[in-house]
């Protein structure tokens, strides 16, 4: 059965809201933190965390109620705390990952001797690079997005579509070429997927959040080593610099969260949150039948 045009363009339109209090958030967070002197970076950031974070959930939760009708619970937002195992698993993944690149790959470590202090780079990776992003984009695309995409239509279409407009939007602002798009476009995919898989099996946005959060403060905020092949890169304490150049491992200009290695890392991720799923609907059914 075809969907029905109507459903289509409400669906589209949907997505376009969604995300737009996302970035009308991500403005208003950087216009108010303007208030914080420009020579204290780290409160600045923290700041604008604070009020992209707060704008996005308190837009995104009166849009939901009034215009979605989705109850809080529905889209995986009330309180309900991370399940332990997906919090391991979101230290368990980039440190993998950045242990691969340290064992089996060419490069070298370097550190960076213009970092006078480990706070600011702390409270970077923490704050805007890992909450702001875990909570809002979680927020955006594995509640409002997704369970819009699962009430109107079904789990896969839920699973698959946002996670697709997922690695899109990272495309955007970027000059990328074909190979480059490509790969952010599966990687992207993959890791929409094992986002939206974990928010399902746990039945929350925290858990993916986690997630989320803790991928990129470790492989981007460069908590323990950041892995990069950008030399132009200054916001770590150490660096290893890919000194391959093949595409599968440097990940092109995305860089390293678009590789082989971390897609491999999202697809394993990914099948343990579907046998997860699955095993929770087969004890569920067997409970019915008892």
């Amino acid at each position: 059965m075809k969907p029905k045009k109507d459903k289509i363009i409400f669906i589209i339109l949907h997505c376009i809201a969604a995300v737009a209090i996302m970035i009308i958030a991500l403005f208003g967070g950087d216009m108010i933190s303007n208030i914080v002197p420009d020579d204290n970076l780290s409160l600045k950031s923290i700041v604008s965390t604070i009020i992209y974070i707060g704008i996005t959930l308190s837009a995104g939760l009166l849009y939901a109620k009034y215009v979605l009708r989705f109850s809080f619970e529905e889209i995986g937002v009330y309180f309900k705390a991370p399940q332990l195992k997906w919090i391991a698993a979101g230290f368990i993944l980039p440190s993998a990952i950045t242990a691969f690149y340290l064992i089996f790959t060419d490069g070298q470590l370097i550190k960076n001797n213009n970092a006078a202090s480990i706070m600011p780079c702390l409270i970077n990776a923490i704050f805007p690079i890992g909450l702001a992003s875990g909570i809002c984009e979680e927020f955006i695309f594995r509640g409002l997005i997704m369970r819009t995409f699962e009430r109107r239509w079904n789990s896969a279409a839920a699973v698959l579509i946002p996670s697709v407009l997922f690695a899109l939007m990272h495309a955007f602002n970027m000059r990328l070429g074909f190979v480059d798009i490509l790969l952010l476009v599966v990687a992207g995919t993959a890791v929409g997927v094992m986002f939206s898989l974990i928010a399902l099996q746990s039945g929350t946005i925290w858990s993916s959040a986690v997630v989320h959060a803790l991928w990129n403060a470790i492989t981007l905020g460069g908590i323990i080593i950041e892995v990069s092949g950008n030399e132009a890169a200054t916001d770590f304490i150490y660096k290893y610099e890919l000194l391959d150049t093949n595409i599968l491992l440097t990940g092109g200009k995305f860089g390293i969260e678009s590789a082989l290695p971390a897609i491999i890392g999202y697809l394993l991720v990914s099948a343990i949150a579907f046998m997860l799923i699955k095993k929770s609907k087969t004890v569920k059914q067997v409970i019915v039948r008892s």
